[in-house]
């Protein structure tokens, strides 16, 4: 997972922020790391071991990943928010027990106002 550096984090980032066009395209790559990592943790496609590395690493990144989906989600009009809730299932899946309560009474709460 040495590709997702803070740099590049960041450039994903401000391509949500700034790039409605390319934003379909970033959320699918981001859901898909974590879905496949996840899958080939439980496969012999590659070793578990690194697969389970590598879901390890994206969770220490899922709270930041959670704020900027969080904060696209908002930003969207409701036909753009299916895919990007797609995306903070997958991370909230990951994110492990001292982020999913928070984050998941956060997301409810902002469905309710939007």
């Amino acid at each position: 997972m040495q590709a997702l550096s803070p740099a590049f984090s960041q450039l994903l980032s401000q391509l949500l922020y700034s790039q409605p066009e390319l934003r379909p395209s970033v959320l699918k790559a981001l859901k898909v790391m974590v879905d496949s990592n996840v899958s080939l943790s439980l496969t012999d496609a590659i070793s578990p071991d690194s697969a389970a590395q590598n879901v390890a690493f994206l969770r220490t990144q899922a709270e930041s990943w959670l704020a900027v989906f969080f904060n696209v989600f908002g930003s969207v009009g409701r036909d753009g928010r299916g895919m990007v809730g797609d995306v903070i299932a997958a991370w909230t899946a990951i994110a492990g027990e001292r982020v999913c309560p928070l984050m998941l009474n956060f997301f409810k709460l902002l469905l309710m106002i939007l």
